[in-house]
């Protein structure tokens, strides 16, 4: 029947349109997204902490893979860091949670705004990149603080992990540097008010690095008490910390915090026992 035809022909013409106007609408972030990673580097050039069983064969002779000295992997590192540091020299390292869409560039530069609502080209994207705090030290600092959007395309996925679950599932981050390339596990989750008027507002981020090992002592106990959940081997005062921060939406104007520490030498990269805190202490807005 004529009207039958005309009318499928009138609906593939409406759907081809659609198409269309959705390529010219997305398309260009979408190759945005994919032409950024493209610019991830090779393989890390060393593990600084490896995972359980690796170099256990006692091989010492001449298979014994040799060590590099710490100036030898840096320049490693930025060697296989060139193009990307071509393209914007603000890149300090790499980030991935494997199966999650954290596989991205990390930024750093003198004001904690701009890679909110900037690309790596340093255009206007308000999906932003993931950052470290300028006050924090890549190379030495003991407390690496990374922000980033709760948007599907960057740090979506870390909202995830108030569920131990979710954790269970992605226990380790990789953190690739110009220094250095770790792995890092999870061992708390908390929330935080982002209202610095609020009476219980904890300034996490003002922590960047420590005086002492009783300094960073006092740090982890408080957040232990925040966290609603802790995982293994809690962290010891002389390690360092990685915490990535994010909005959540289970609270207006709320951040949630994962932190992790390096995997420990023999450690292995799988899920630790969960340990739910009962009574968190949380924000008082928190529902």
């Amino acid at each position: 029947m004529k009207w039958v035809k005309h009318a499928a022909g009138m609906l593939l013409y409406a759907l081809g349109a659609a198409l269309i106007a959705l390529l010219i609408w997305k398309g260009p972030e979408w190759f945005g997204e994919w032409r950024l990673r493209q610019e991830k580097p090779g393989t890390p050039v060393v593990t600084v902490i490896e995972p359980s069983g690796a170099g256990d064969s006692g091989d010492s002779g001449e298979n014994a893979e040799e060590e590099l000295s710490a100036e030898e992997i840096e320049a490693a590192q930025r060697e296989k860091y060139a193009s990307i540091l071509a393209r914007n020299p603000d890149v300090v390292g790499w980030m991935t949670i494997e199966d999650t869409p954290v596989d991205l560039p990390v930024l750093q530069t003198t004001d904690n705004e701009f890679y909110l609502h900037h690309n790596l080209d340093g255009e206007y994207d308000a999906a932003g990149l993931p950052f470290v705090d300028y006050e924090c030290d890549v190379k030495e600092g003991r407390h690496l603080i990374i922000y980033g959007h709760h948007m599907s395309s960057r740090f979506d996925a870390l909202a995830e992990y108030y569920e131990p679950d979710f954790y269970v599932e992605h226990p380790v981050i990789q953190l690739d540097t110009l220094y250095e390339s770790s792995l890092y596990k999870v061992v708390a989750v908390y929330a935080v008010t982002a209202r610095t008027e609020d009476a219980d507002y904890f300034a996490f981020n003002t922590y960047v690095d420590f005086e002492s090992d009783e300094e960073e002592q006092e740090y982890l106990d408080e957040i232990e008490q925040r966290a609603f959940y802790t995982t293994g081997d809690y962290v010891r005062a002389d390690e360092k910390l990685l915490s990535l921060c994010t909005c959540t939406y289970q609270m207006e104007d709320a951040r949630l915090v994962v932190m992790a520490r390096p995997l420990r030498e023999g450690e292995s990269p799988e899920a630790d026992t969960v340990t739910v805190n009962p009574d968190p202490l949380v924000p008082a807005r928190w529902p």
